[in-house]
């Protein structure tokens, strides 16, 4: 009896044994399993947080970058069309030439502040035809169209008398340009010629100029 109490005894503490060692397992299993949970939620918020401090980092930066450098810009290579237009025949011609050096690299709003800057000094040659207008038609990185328009009819006068430095001299009508220094001396003119020239004589084409020229030298 005693022997099989014993047995029992051994068998039970055995067991317990084996009990516990499987409890102890169990326990570890469970642990790691929590432990792994843990850490990737811990690491999915770090990726987040990251996510987040990149993209506040990129609007920050998108903020301080001027509005023209994140627009599209014209290429050295972009087909530059102009579109004559001529108000009295009601035509346009069409030319194709290569893009303006100083305009490669513009926006659209660089184009249209290029036109009126480009309209406040007209070229002489432009303001003879009767330029008007200056403006962009269509605008893309690899195309540039602009649209003049002229009205000659709108040319009231084509040259522009004046004295400089006790000299008559002839001005295109930009009043800019000089046409011709006539080597006419002022003081030689009577007093109203003289008060005329020095606000200035509006000249309608080329035969009202020498008609006042050749009366200057007579």
């Amino acid at each position: 009896m005693a022997g099989v109490l014993a047995c029992t005894v051994v068998a039970n503490v055995a067991g317990y044994r084996i009990a516990s060692g499987k409890l102890e397992d169990m326990q570890i299993e469970y642990e790691n399993r929590v432990s792994e949970q843990v850490e990737v939620r811990v690491t999915k918020q770090l990726e987040e947080k990251a996510e987040d401090v990149v993209k506040t980092a990129m609007e920050k930066q998108n903020e301080n970058v001027p509005a023209s450098s994140q627009e599209d810009s014209l290429s050295v290579d972009a087909v530059y069309q102009i579109q004559n237009y001529d108000a009295l025949k009601d035509a346009t011609a069409t030319d194709y030439e290569t893009l303006p050096e100083e305009l490669v690299g513009f926006s659209r709003e660089d184009v249209e502040e290029y036109c009126k800057d480009y309209m406040d000094s007209v070229p002489v040659e432009e303001f003879l035809q009767g330029l008007q207008s200056m403006g962009v038609v269509s605008y893309a990185p690899d195309r540039l169209v602009i649209k003049k328009i002229f009205d000659s009819s709108k040319v009231s006068y084509r040259f522009y008398l004046i004295a400089v430095e006790g000299e008559v001299v002839v001005y295109y009508g930009d009043k800019k340009t000089v046409y011709e220094y006539t080597g006419i001396e002022t003081k030689k003119l009577s007093k109203e010629e003289r008060q005329a020239l020095k606000n200035g004589i509006e000249i309608k084409d080329e035969e009202e100029l020498y008609g006042v020229l050749e009366n200057y030298s007579s």
